[in-house]
């Protein structure tokens, strides 16, 4: 034991002689100072605390105490210096065993001294035993808050709520910190209790009830199914009622709705332009009046007979085994109407029981038209819609078969690429209209002096490709080389005017120059270029000393490695009209090249080489950061919030880390996935469908949107359109161009449109240049436009002037 200092007022014999009868107590005790400093410590203390005395001198006793009562300690004893009385604290302290101790503290002044005595109880059990409790009711809450029911646990003599889980509160519009301790009435309401009172009487009777009201809690009228569960104490009385409640709205809504459906559907059947059909294995049980019109049968003959007689006999077997196996999904098929003419269909059948009998409804629908579309898409999917010429991409495929087949004979194939000599001054000089009749009519001249087993394609503007197959010998060539020169090269008349234009020819063989489709129509168009170079209207034949067009584009491939280090390119943007309204619904991106010698060049110049020659990558990269920055600027600004269109180049989309790339410039520059969109052509969509899918999927879960753009001039399945998650369309300016005034485009434009909304896309019409022509696809409601009746393309800086000027009233008005 060790002593305190004397002072006048305390007796040190005194303290050694009650120090020694503190030794003898049970509990610690200790004596404090003035400051709250222990001066003594009896063996009670020692032996719990592990300590001696002179360690615990002071505030020594405070180290084995957690911080925060360690800090707390002054502002406690300030507490019990002031109240100059025994006070009581709970104190947490470690024993000697290492164990964290919970003790209450007993502190009360001594009398005729400057000390205050302090004793301590071990009180960890009953604090264990309390958190133990507390942990209890604490995991009953939780798994009570995890069920799906509404659960509460009331007193029988107050009607008390003891225990309410989160569901139960909320119903009641309570809060659920705060629902333990109200009464029923409080909590339901009067009129509430008023109609449970006599259930409520049942269960303090000792019986279980269960009973079904509707209430009017906050949210709306509800239907509930309540069961009141008494519990009862050792001598079997009531003590207190368990509340479980299912919400069972929908169950009775569903009911409700069963009961109406009869009545919606007869007049759903009668509303509708599509044939619905019930029959019991094929015998017509009813049926609405669009089905007698589609199948021209009166309702008194169609009744009771059997709906396979109008079947067509190649879809009767698939439609019997739909049938059996109860299949439900859409389908296509064919049926015959009752004067033997065929009809596309669309057939959904549902499995319907009625009276307890299970029938089979089936729904019906017209597709002639939209057959009729598909195969007018599907050929321009493959043709050139000015010229009806195959396109690149069926040319492709066509020169691979050919190729193919002249190495199994031992063949030659010679492939032309044809040029136009000045057609541009045509165009200049007599519009895009007489351009456009020019190139119809070279195309029927090339055609007339091929064979059947020749080809030509139009690979876009006034190319055009000849590959004639079986050749014996590569100067076999020489003679159509010829007539293509006579034959396109004779005037023509167009419009009043007489027009004469001159093709420059080059020709590659296979296999001579080239034992691939690409080779040789690279080859070709190297000759092609020789052909200009020697005076033009003629043809040159491809010589491995070609090297000038090589050169060129690895003039421009250097030029593109420099712009993308020294960051050369900018971004122009073009709005995107919603075609109702005149507002703003997006901005398409559009890169440029500041070239420093040849100036603003578009993309047309320098992108086809940057893919060839594996730059894409970097400029795709940098023109999807750009944009993403842009918009998120713009509407920090407060500019419109709408999607910012970015093309992706085929390779850019091939590209594993597409996803992360997009994913990291929408969190650099702080931008909401839905406000990029992503244009991707439709021959993409044709390719290897699994990684399509993939990368489709995972830009979709970034909130981006997706856009086939330049819809009808490619390749696509609209299988494929169906599959993939596109949410719109941009449908080729070649189809605009000419409308209203071509019934052709006219058809195909309005076809597109349709094919659109029936996908649950939106459709978008590039290249819209004429109040005509935006009045049309007005008209045929198509959603948006974009193009120069609106606005050209235009710097960051233009288009932030021009979006302040705009007003879309007046866009409406002049249109």
């Amino acid at each position: 034991m060790f002593s305190p200092p004397s002072s006048p007022a305390f007796n040190p014999d005194t303290l050694a002689a009650q120090g020694a009868v503190l030794d003898l107590l049970p509990h610690p005790v200790c004596l404090f100072d003035a400051d709250g400093g222990v001066v003594f410590v009896n063996r009670a203390w020692i032996a719990f605390s592990g300590r001696d005395a002179a360690t615990e001198a002071g505030l020594g006793w405070l180290s084995l105490a957690p911080e925060e009562d360690r800090t707390s300690w002054p502002t406690r004893w300030q507490t019990v210096k002031a109240a100059n009385r025994a006070t009581e604290t709970e104190w947490r302290w470690r024993r000697a065993d290492g164990r964290l101790a919970w003790v209450q503290l007993t502190i009360q002044p001594v009398q005729g001294s400057p000390w205050f005595l302090g004793v301590c109880h071990d009180i960890t059990r009953q604090r264990e035993a309390e958190e133990a409790a507390r942990a209890k009711a604490a995991q009953v809450q939780v798994l009570a808050n995890g069920v799906p029911v509404l659960i509460a646990h009331f007193s029988a003599d107050n009607f008390t709520c003891l225990l309410a889980n989160k569901a139960y509160a909320r119903t009641w519009g309570v809060d659920e910190n705060k629902i333990v301790g109200m009464r029923v009435p409080d909590i339901i309401g009067p009129e509430g209790w008023r109609q449970i009172e006599p259930y409520v009487e049942q269960v303090l009777k000792g019986e279980t009830v269960s009973y079904e009201r509707t209430i009017n809690p906050p949210g709306g009228e509800r239907v509930i199914e309540v069961m009141l569960i008494p519990h009862q104490d050792e001598s079997g009385a009531t003590n207190s009622a368990f509340v479980m409640i299912n919400d069972i709205t929908r169950h009775r809504q569903s009911e409700r709705a069963i009961r109406e459906s009869e009545e919606r559907l007869k007049k759903f059947t009668e509303a509708t332009n599509e044939g619905i059909v019930f029959h019991d294995n094929g015998r017509v049980i009813d049926f609405n009046d669009a089905m007698s019109k589609m199948l021209g049968v009166p309702r008194e003959k169609l009744l009771g007979t059997n709906i396979f007689q109008f079947v067509a006999p190649e879809a009767l077997e698939q439609i019997r085994a739909n049938i059996a196996t109860a299949f439900e999904k859409t389908y296509e098929s064919t049926i015959l109407r009752a004067d033997g003419s065929r009809i596309a269909v669309e057939i959904t059948g549902k499995q319907m029981t009625f009276n307890g009998v299970v029938h089979r409804m089936t729904v019906i629908r017209d597709i002639t038209d939209r057959k009729e579309a598909e195969a007018r898409i599907q050929f321009l999917a493959h043709h050139d819609t000015l010229t009806q010429l195959p396109n690149r991409l069926m040319m492709m495929d066509r020169l691979e078969h050919m190729l193919a087949a002249a190495k199994r004979h031992a063949k030659m194939v010679g492939v032309l690429f044809i040029d136009l000599d000045n057609f541009k001054t045509v165009n200049d000089s007599l519009g895009h209209h007489a351009g456009d009749e020019l190139l119809k009519r070279v195309a029927g001249r090339i055609q007339s002096c091929l064979r059947a087993a020749d080809m030509v394609a139009r690979l876009g503007g006034d190319e055009f490709l000849v590959v004639v197959s079986d050749l014996a010998l590569a100067e076999d060539v020489v003679p159509v080389a010829e007539k293509l020169l006579q034959a396109v090269s004779e005037s023509f008349s167009i419009e009043g005017h007489i027009i004469t234009v001159s093709p420059s020819i080059g020709i590659s063989i296979f296999p001579r120059d080239g034992n691939d489709r690409d080779a040789l129509i690279k080859n070709a168009d190297a000759a092609m270029y020789l052909a200009k170079d020697s005076g033009r209207n003629n043809f040159q034949f491809y010589t491995s000393q070609l090297n000038k067009g090589a050169f060129e584009a690895l003039a421009m491939e250097s030029g593109i490695r420099r712009a993308i280090e020294q960051v050369q390119f900018i971004v122009h943007y073009q709005p995107e009209i919603s075609l109702s309204t005149g507002e703003l619904t997006g901005i398409e991106a559009l890169i440029r090249w500041k070239h420093p010698e040849l100036g603003v060049l578009g993309p047309d110049k320098f992108i086809s080489i940057a893919e060839h020659r594996g730059l894409i990558m970097p400029i795709g990269k940098w023109v999807l950061n750009e944009a993403a920055r842009q918009n998120a600027e713009w509407q920090k600004a407060g500019l419109p919030k709408v999607p910012m269109a970015v093309n992706l180049s085929p390779i850019q989309f091939k590209q594993p880390q597409l996803p992360e790339i997009v994913a990291k410039a929408l969190a650099d520059a702080d931008l909401a996935g839905e406000y990029l969109e992503l244009e991707i052509t439709e021959n993409l969509l044709m390719q290897d469908t699994q990684v399509v899918s993939r990368t489709l999927a995972a830009l979709k879960a970034l909130g981006v949107r997706l856009t086939v753009d330049d819809f009808g001039a490619g390749y696509s399945s609209l299988s494929y359109l169906k599959r993939y998650p596109i949410d719109k369309l941009k449908i080729d300016r070649s189809f605009v161009r000419h409308v209203p005034g071509n019934i052709e485009d006219v058809a195909i434009t309005n076809a597109m449109i349709s094919l659109s909304k029936s996908l649950g896309m939106k459709v978008l019409a590039e290249g819209v240049e004429r109040e005509s022509q935006a009045e049309f696809l007005r008209g045929q409601k198509c959603d948006e436009m974009q193009g120069y009746l609106v606005a050209a393309p235009m710097s960051a800086v233009d288009f932030e002037a021009w979006l302040a000027s705009y007003v879309p009233a007046q866009l409406l008005s002049t249109s």
